[in-house]
């Protein structure tokens, strides 16, 4: 027989309902305030984020960002998977999506290494806008943020080249050269510094070493081209040889690229400007021979015409030396007194008193007029 359950029943059954909600309402507030007060632990979405990172190295940079997402989804605190979701983004060319994850990602104290790797992003880009200013900036942060790091010290090296400043850029390709000695690019770049500089042994010294590293190294036989071209002087060597040596190393690079140049490429304009410089050497040269001749022709013909001068002096009929005596019967000269107690020659008449000299014997013939000045040499 079925219960039929009156209300003074239902009173009985729950005649301490309002205890038990309020036990109930106790636990479930009890609950809540340790939910707030002890959250669930943190997810760190290591394996997704590793796969992301899988996927940019590969070069699948779409599949790397939907990677990193799934990573985010799970903790969209997480700042490793925004730097692969940043670095994909710049290989996408989606340059205001990856500076949005980055303020995202300082927004949630990204590590140094992290800020290192988006300010060598940030400095590309300002490469690419030939920003030099910027990207040197932007390129001496990432190195003061990852010291231990020879490529971020490689490239802030690189853009001071750039910028021709050989002052800054050699310490900052030491330490490069230092942290990573087998860093063939590195010792490269060092080797320009030093050119810049014009120490060129130093220079030497550093293709060489990247020639050690790599030999196959086309660009540090190219530099080795541009060293002596564009050297002052090399010590031990005249221009012909360092002009010859430059044409060797060019030719070389030629031979390790297979005889095939990219579009531009400056090597065969180069070769020409070193055969142009030992023509205008030669000519130089040429030129100062013939002046030397000339220069000697004038000084010989000014000795033969002095000693044509010294030999009129002493012949017959010249006047005799100053304090001489006269030849017996030959008159004085004119004006001249009688040497004391002498007796005027038999029929010799006296001289007039302040008689004019008599007029001198005519000089001999001018030397001839002097060969015609060498031209100005032509403008080097």
């Amino acid at each position: 027989m079925a219960t039929v359950e009156t209300p003074r029943a239902r009173r009985r059954l729950f005649g301490h309902g309002h205890s038990l909600v309020a036990v109930a309402l106790a636990l479930l507030t009890a609950g809540t305030a340790v939910a707030k007060h002890e959250p669930p632990p943190v997810v760190i979405p290591t394996a997704e984020t590793a796969q992301a990172d899988q996927l940019f190295r590969a070069g699948r940079y779409q599949d790397a960002v939907a990677a990193a997402k799934l990573a985010l989804n799970k903790n969209e605190r997480y700042t490793p998977a925004m730097l692969v979701m940043a670095k994909s983004f710049y290989k996408l060319h989606k340059y205001e999506w990856m500076k949005k994850l980055w303020e995202m990602m300082q927004a949630n104290g990204a590590s140094d290494a992290e800020k290192s790797d988006i300010y060598q992003l940030l400095g590309f880009l300002e490469v690419d806008a030939k920003n030099v200013p910027g990207a040197i900036a932007l390129f001496k942060q990432a190195a003061e943020a990852r010291p231990d790091n020879s490529i971020l010290w490689n490239n802030l090296g690189a853009e001071y080249l750039t910028a021709k400043n050989y002052t800054e850029a050699t310490p900052v390709l030491e330490k490069s050269v230092q942290l990573q000695p087998g860093f063939a690019k590195a010792h490269l770049n060092l080797g320009d510094a030093y050119r810049g500089d014009k120490q060129y042994d130093k220079a030497h010294a550093e293709y060489d070493k990247a020639l050690q590293l790599f030999p196959n190294y086309a660009d540090a036989v190219f530099n080795l081209g541009i060293l002596y071209l564009d050297a002052d002087k090399i010590p031990n060597m005249d221009l012909f040889a360092k002009e010859n040596t430059a044409i060797q190393y060019f030719e070389k690079y030629k031979t390790m690229l297979g005889g095939t140049l990219p579009p531009g490429d400056p090597t065969d304009q180069y070769v020409t400007e070193a055969q142009d410089a030992i023509k205008k050497e030669e000519k130089r040269l040429e030129r100062m021979k013939k002046q030397q001749e000339r220069e000697a022709a004038r000084a010989a013909k000014k000795a033969a015409d002095d000693a044509k001068k010294a030999a009129a002096g002493g012949a017959p009929g010249a006047a005799p030396a100053p304090g001489a005596a006269p030849a017996p019967g030959a008159a004085p000269a004119p004006g001249a007194a009688p040497a004391p107690g002498a007796a005027p020659a038999p029929g010799a008449a006296a001289p007039a008193p302040d008689a004019p000299a008599a007029a001198p014997a005519a000089p001999a013939a001018a030397p001839a007029a002097p060969a015609a000045a060498p031209a100005a040499p032509p403008a080097q």
